[in-house]
C-alpha cells in the first residue's frame, strides 16, 4: 500500500485541525502530497414573499478569495515541510470531494467526521456517508478526533484489521499488514473462525488473532472493544454495499464502526 496524493477536506473546523496531524503523519511515511480542498457552494440562496421565491445574488469571488487565504495559511500552520496542493471548489460537498479525488489521482480521502449523542449513525453526515460509500480509494476517518477519550497516536502503534471470511476481507487484512510493516506497528486481527488460519498464515512480523464468532455481539460492539482492549491507533474495515448475512456484517455496518470506533477508521 503506497499513498502518493491524499485529498484533504477542511471546513477549518477544531475537528479539521485536530485531523491535520494524522494526516501529516500519514504524508510524510509515505511521502506524499496532501490536497487541502474547501467547498463553497455558490447556489443562489432564496428568499420568499407570498407566493413566490427569488433568489438572492452570491457573490463567490470574496468568499472563495478569503477561504483560499484561509487554507493557504492552513497549509503552512499544520503541514510544513509537505507538499500541498490548495484548491477552492464550487459544487455538492460529496460530489466535489469525489470528483477532485478522480481528476488527481488521489489514492486516499481523509475526513474528519462527527459521532455525537444518541442518534451517532445519523449524525455521522449525508457527506461523509456518500463518500464512504462511492469513493473508489481508501477513506480515512475519525469520529471522536476532539474528544477526550480519543487517545490514538498519529503514527499507529496497533492496528486492528476487521476481517471476515470474503475475498475482500483477505485484501484488507493484507493492506493493514502493510500499514504496519511502513509504520512499525503491532496487528492485531479481529475476524470470525476459517479466516483465522489465512491470517496467521499470511502474517510476519508481530501478529495477534483475536478470533471472535459470537453473533449476539454486534460488530461494531467488537471492533470498539478491541480498539479499547489493544489500545489502538488505528483501525482497518473493507467498506462496500451492504449483504445479507453474518460474513458480510462488516460491510454493513460500515458506519456504525466508525462511530462507535474510539480511534480513527480506515476503510478500504
Amino acid at each position: 500500500m503506497q499513498f502518493q496524493n491524499i485529498v484533504f477536506p477542511v471546513d477549518f473546523s477544531d475537528r479539521s485541525r485536530a485531523a491535520a496531524p494524522f494526516v501529516h503523519s500519514i504524508a510524510r511515511r509515505y511521502d506524499a502530497a496532501v490536497h487541502l480542498i474547501h467547498v463553497i457552494q455558490s447556489t443562489p440562496p432564496m428568499s420568499f414573499d407570498v407566493g413566490s421565491a427569488y433568489s438572492e445574488a452570491f457573490d463567490f469571488a470574496p468568499a472563495s478569495a478569503a477561504a483560499n487565504a484561509a487554507l493557504l495559511e492552513f497549509a503552512a500552520e499544520q503541514f510544513p515541510h509537505i507538499e500541498t496542493r490548495c484548491a477552492m471548489l464550487d459544487a455538492e460537498p460529496a460530489k466535489a470531494i469525489l470528483n477532485y479525488t478522480a481528476d488527481n489521482e488521489g489514492d486516499l480521502i481523509a475526513m474528519p467526521t462527527h459521532g455525537y449523542g444518541l442518534f451517532r449513525r445519523t449524525l455521522l453526515g449525508s457527506v461523509t456517508s456518500q463518500v464512504l460509500r462511492d469513493s473508489p480509494v481508501p477513506v480515512w476517518t475519525d469520529a471522536h478526533c476532539c474528544e477526550p477519550f480519543h487517545r490514538a497516536h498519529p503514527q499507529p502503534r496497533t492496528i486492528v484489521a476487521a476481517v471476515q471470511r470474503a475475498d475482500d476481507d483477505d485484501r484488507t487484512f493484507r493492506i493493514a499488514l502493510d500499514i504496519a510493516r511502513d509504520a512499525g506497528a503491532l496487528v492485531v486481527t479481529l475476524q470470525v473462525s476459517e479466516f483465522a488460519r489465512i491470517a496467521a498464515s499470511a502474517a510476519s512480523g508481530g501478529l495477534m488473532v483475536e478470533d471472535n464468532d459470537d453473533n449476539d455481539e454486534s460488530i461494531e460492539a467488537m471492533v470498539r472493544r478491541a480498539a479499547v482492549t489493544n489500545r489502538a491507533d488505528l483501525v482497518v474495515v473493507a467498506k462496500g454495499p451492504a449483504h445479507a448475512g453474518f460474513l458480510d456484517r462488516i460491510r454493513s455496518h460500515a458506519y456504525a464502526v466508525i462511530c462507535e470506533s474510539p480511534c480513527p477508521v480506515l476503510s478500504v
